[in-house]
Order: C-alpha cells, then sequence, then structure tokens
C-alpha cells in the first residue's frame, strides 16, 4: 500500500484503540457475506450525502467530508481571527462569527468500513454498564437483525493489514491517523480545530462506533462508488446471533483486579 504525502499542520490525534469487544450490527445476510471475507466499505462521499437509505438519521453525517473547522474568537485552547486578504494586499478581518471548513482532498476515495466496540469511558465504565452489565442502546435495531461479534481482535486487525498490503492500489494519508480506532464523540456545534475521520458529533455516540480507514483508487471501487474488500474467511474468529438477544439479556461482565507477586499475578478482588 502506498502512502500519500501531506502536510503535518492542523492533524487531528491518534484515535484510542483499546476496547474490550469488537462487534458489526447489520442483516443476516451481510453479516454472512463478512464471516465469507467481504467487507464492504462506502466512501466519505457516501456518509456524507446519504439520499436513497432507509433510518438515514443513523446513518448520514453531512459533517463527514470536513476534514477541520476553524472558528473565530476564542474556545477552551486558542482565539483565532480569520481574515480575508484582497488584490492590494490589505487584510479584512471577516469578524468573530466566521467560520472556516476544510474538507478531505479525496472524499469519494476515502473508504471507511464501521463497527462498533465496547470500551471504558474516561470513568472506566462502559458506555450503557449497569450493575455489572452492558445494555446495547435499541436504535442497534435500525442497522439490522443480527451482530456479529469478533472473537480474536488482533488476528481480525492482522487480516486486514495483511489484505491491504496485497492491494497495490489502496493506499494511505496522514490525513488517515492510524487507520483505525475508536471514534471520539464531541459538541461540535461550536467547535473548532482538526475532526479527520475519528472525531463525530455526540449525538452518534450510542453507535460506540470503531473505524477502519484507508483510500482506494477508482479502479477498485464497483459501479455504486464501494469498495467490496475481501480480506479471507473469518469464520473461525467470529460468531453471529440476533441483536434482539442482547437487549432481552445484557451482556454480563466481570472485572477483576490483579497484582503481581514474583513471576505470577494474583487476584486482589473480583
Amino acid at each position: 500500500m502506498k502512502k500519500e504525502k501531506q502536510n503535518n499542520s492542523f492533524l487531528a490525534e491518534d484515535p484510542k484503540k483499546d476496547f474490550w469487544l469488537l462487534f458489526k450490527v447489520s442483516s443476516f445476510e451481510r453479516l454472512l457475506q463478512m464471516q465469507k471475507g467481504l467487507l464492504y466499505m462506502n466512501s466519505l462521499e457516501y456518509f456524507s450525502t446519504l439520499e436513497d437509505e432507509e433510518n438515514i438519521a443513523l446513518r448520514v453525517d453531512e459533517k463527514e467530508k470536513i476534514f477541520g473547522i476553524l472558528r473565530a474568537g476564542s474556545n477552551d485552547k486558542f482565539f483565532s481571527t480569520i481574515s480575508l486578504r484582497v488584490g492590494d494586499g490589505k487584510e479584512i478581518d471577516l469578524g468573530s462569527d466566521a467560520i472556516l471548513t476544510a474538507d478531505f482532498p479525496r472524499p469519494k476515495n476515502t473508504m471507511i468500513f464501521c463497527m462498533g466496540a465496547l470500551s471504558d469511558d474516561e470513568n472506566g465504565r462502559m458506555p450503557g454498564e449497569v450493575d455489572d452489565k452492558v445494555h446495547f442502546d435499541p436504535r442497534f435495531l435500525e442497522f439490522g437483525s443480527h451482530i456479529l461479534i469478533i472473537t480474536e481482535p488482533r488476528e481480525f486487525g492482522e487480516r486486514i493489514s495483511v489484505a491491504i498490503s496485497n492491494n497495490k492500489n489502496l493506499f494511505g494519508s496522514k490525513l488517515f491517523n492510524s487507520g483505525c480506532g475508536l471514534v471520539k464523540y464531541e459538541q461540535l456545534e461550536k467547535y473548532s480545530g482538526p475532526i479527520g475521520l475519528f472525531i463525530k458529533d455526540e449525538k452518534y455516540s450510542w453507535q460506540l462506533e470503531y473505524r477502519v480507514a484507508f483510500g482506494a483508487e477508482d479502479n477498485c471501487l464497483n459501479t455504486g462508488g464501494a469498495l467490496e474488500f475481501n480480506i479471507g474467511d473469518i469464520s473461525d474468529i467470529s460468531h453471529i446471533m440476533p441483536i434482539q438477544a442482547l437487549l432481552d439479556e445484557p451482556l454480563s461482565i466481570k472485572r477483576r483486579t490483579y497484582r503481581k507477586t514474583g513471576n505470577a499475578n494474583g487476584p486482589i478482588s473480583g
């Protein structure tokens, strides 16, 4: 896989990658295809301009193509001004309400595979965790009837990496950060700074999204502009079940604390 050169300025931070569980919610048919190795990846262009999908409000995000937002005025980190330089060299301040946005340079060639992940928040708890059980949001049913759970995430990542390295028509970019990780949710109404691929508005936070992202040249895409990316059969490291089963009976979790004693780890609690 080749790597596109980009300027280092105004880059978003690399996303976090620590999680407990990786999953995908979709139709049973689509998840069977995924188990056989097919990752159906759509572009930034697609996600920002959805018009013919069911449940558009859950999927479309008009900010997907926006790499960053700069707002004039003060925020938590700095004070910014935005000015326009005219022909004679004179600068005109656009005022405290000015907003400048920068789009990704190749949105139709920037491909994303969206999954979900259970991970601890800054308080050491998972979203939806109550009394040692994790409750999935019922809105997941709008994505499909079934859930595919990855039982060996590290191996899953390795198979993706091998498939990427074997395809010369795929490319990386600094704009993609490390190419995979957890989405961070922010209040974007007044946000100023880089967004990248791994920051979304907090209204989507219930989706618990984990993303895989890279670039694909036009000759890789199907007639609909999607990438049908094959990583080989993963039925040995995944299983499929109805999402309703997890809504009816939330996942139980068990947290244990260990203390290192000599060359061994002994439980303290849990």
